[in-house]
């Protein structure tokens, strides 16, 4: 038979656990009421599941402690998913339906994503979808970095049409700023006159 525990270890093991006896040590396996250090909770664990760690002591803070688990688990989760997208997180995650401030790897710009989307499929950079607003200075600036002169005011949209006149050769066409911004030349005629000296040369 397993000896006799001396009430006063016990204590100290239950003290040890966070619980504060309330009566005497009743026996290794019998309810002893306690209370929670922690959050002032009546409990009445055995000294023997608190011993061999089978018990917290206190249910109360081992639901708190759960649920944080799975919090961090979930927030581990959210930013790995986040950054699968190519987005890197520069906050705390608020939750999947709440906008996410983050850095687009892409194209380095702050957007504010909703994880839910992301999972969605969903792109999270309206700038690099076409669908972000652009002031009209900004739009000339661009058009005219490529050797395009605007010839009407901005449309509004980087998806839309938008005439303007080549500076180099004086041709009028009408390139979308969206393809202008994936790389795509302004003007067809000079394009299509350099595919002619390539093939020629």
């Amino acid at each position: 038979m397993p000896g006799r525990i001396d009430p006063d270890v016990a204590v100290a093991v239950m003290r040890a656990a966070g619980l504060e006896p309330m009566d005497p040590y009743p026996g290794a396996n019998v309810p002893w009421n306690s209370r929670c250090a922690r959050s002032g909770h009546l409990v009445a664990p055995t000294f023997t599941s608190v011993r061999i760690g089978a018990s917290g002591g206190c249910r109360h803070c081992g639901r708190i402690a759960a649920g944080e688990r799975r919090r961090a688990a979930g927030r581990a989760q959210a930013e790995a998913d986040m950054r699968a997208a190519g987005f890197e997180p520069l906050e705390p995650y608020p939750g999947a339906r709440a906008p996410w401030s983050c850095r687009h790897l892409a194209c380095g710009r702050i957007v504010q994503p909703r994880l839910f989307g992301i999972r969605a499929g969903k792109g999270g950079c309206r700038a690099c979808a076409g669908r972000a607003p652009v002031d009209r200075e900004t739009a000339e600036a661009e058009m005219r970095a490529i050797g395009m002169e605007p010839l009407e005011p901005f449309p509004g949209r980087v998806r839309d049409r938008w005439m303007c006149r080549c500076m180099m050769c004086g041709h009028v066409g009408a390139p979308a700023l969206n393809n202008i911004r994936r790389g795509q030349g302004g003007c067809y005629s000079c394009a299509h006159s350099a595919g002619r000296a390539l093939r020629a040369g």
